[in-house]
């Protein structure tokens, strides 16, 4: 049995590839001539723009087979060989979590089939929450944490898993001078790692080895990513992107490459918010 589709349907395809395609021209022009990083080396890129522009825009993690996005109150799943997302779920904030002022999904990361989700309530930042969603479905799985609020002060925008050691990581958003270390499974605090300086608007990390490396979206041109160590909290500047002002770094993940080697796939919101571009780097030190 075939499926046929009648000509409105074929005239809306080709019009929305039409418009897709119009956008992304835009968006390349105001993206253009960028310099490169510092540190670094772009490998890939994939841009998302009109409907999976709001799927993507905040979180994003990965399996080793498939990425999952998130926007303010989207979730999204792409296969990581094209990047095209083929699943979301528009209404992924329960009911009680919404009853507590829960209105935004940022930082993403996966663990065991799930992934978890830092859930924020702004502007009032009083219930910093994870909850989970199956990674096959991208559906609610009924399980939902609240942190603590004194070590969340202005909410939690990102998690990433430990999954070697069985902890879950977060900080605060500003000046973060220690990481929360969280058991994994029953997400009560274990410990604090003192930082060897403060961190600032870190807006999503993944953890590689014993490195976990964070995504600030800085005040300025240059979007820092940097490499904190676990193990004793030493905190490097991984690698710079001078991405300008207008863009806003968003959350990262990380994978290993046919050498082992990590490629650090960082979100960013584009000029003018017409665009999510999820941009490959590789080391180059």
């Amino acid at each position: 049995m075939f499926t046929t589709f009648g000509p409105t349907y074929v005239i809306f395809k080709k019009a929305v590839a039409i418009i897709s395609a119009i956008v992304m021209m835009v968006v390349a022009s105001d993206e253009k001539n960028q310099p490169k990083p510092d540190g670094a080396e772009v490998i890939n890129k994939n841009t998302y723009v009109l409907y999976d522009y709001y799927m993507s825009s905040q979180g994003v993690t990965n399996d080793g087979e498939y990425f999952y996005f998130s926007g303010k109150k989207n979730l999204g799943k792409a296969r990581m060989k094209n990047g095209e997302i083929f699943l979301i779920n528009t209404s992924p904030i329960p009911e009680e979590l919404e009853t507590l002022g829960c209105n935004h999904i940022g930082g993403l990361t996966c663990h065991n089939g799930y992934i978890y989700a830092a859930v924020e309530d702004g502007p009032d930042y009083q219930h910093p929450c994870i909850a989970l969603y199956d990674a096959k479905t991208l559906k609610y799985t009924g399980v939902y944490y609240e942190l603590p609020q004194e070590l969340h002060l202005e909410g939690v925008p990102w998690c990433a898993a430990d999954e070697e050691r069985g902890y879950l990581y977060t900080a605060e958003w500003s000046n973060a001078e220690v990481l929360n270390v969280f058991d994994l499974e029953t997400l009560e605090l274990v410990k604090t790692i003192p930082l060897s300086e403060p961190v600032d608007r870190i807006q999503g990390a993944e953890l590689f080895g014993d490195t976990l490396y964070m995504s600030s979206d800085e005040e300025n041109d240059m979007k820092r990513i940097f490499s904190v160590n676990v193990l004793t909290g030493e905190v490097n500047v991984a690698f710079s992107r001078n991405v300008g002002k207008e863009i806003e770094a968003e959350d990262m993940t990380v994978y290993a490459d046919e050498s082992g080697s990590p490629v650090l796939c960082v979100i960013d919101r584009g000029a003018r918010r017409r665009s999510t571009n999820l941009t490959y780097y590789r080391l180059t030190y």
